[in-house]
């Protein structure tokens, strides 16, 4: 996944964007770890249904895209469910929040549920092929 890239997605065609840098790091030290892993699920910018409604996936007022998808591959030792309560546990200020298999959690207090907790999640994609990373879109973070 590039640092920055071409949108292609949405009308967005030719619009440059950049993945936070924030995400970049998790995203490169995923792929250190797991040079092998299935990558089928890997994604940053939004297709066209995220560029119709409001997704971490679409490029914010600066053109960061602030989520990315990383593919569940526990034959190659990428398991997303342990990716996932690695970063819950960690509680970085960064997360804005993360889904995986039908549920999430957040960094805030959301739907009756304090922050670092998990929840069910009702969205249509369950999230079941990917963990879905959102961190904070405050460009304060970027290096």
């Amino acid at each position: 996944m590039d640092k920055t890239a071409t949108a292609e997605a949405g009308g967005r065609v030719g619009k440059q964007w950049r993945l936070a840098a924030s995400l970049k790091k998790l995203f490169d030290q995923v792929n250190a770890l797991y040079p092998d892993r299935d990558r089928a699920s890997d994604g940053a910018i939004g297709d066209a249904a995220h560029a119709a409604s409001v997704s971490d996936h679409n490029p914010d007022k600066f053109g960061i895209v602030n989520a990315i998808d990383i593919t569940h591959d526990p034959k190659s030792g990428c398991d997303a469910g342990e990716l996932a309560e690695a970063l819950r546990k960690g509680m970085d200020s960064r997360i804005k929040y993360v889904i995986f298999a039908g549920r999430m959690f957040s960094s805030y207090p959301a739907h009756g549920s304090p922050a670092w907790v998990w929840r069910p999640y009702t969205g249509k994609n369950q999230h079941n092929k990917h963990v879905h990373v959102s961190v904070q879109d405050d460009a304060a973070w970027e290096i």
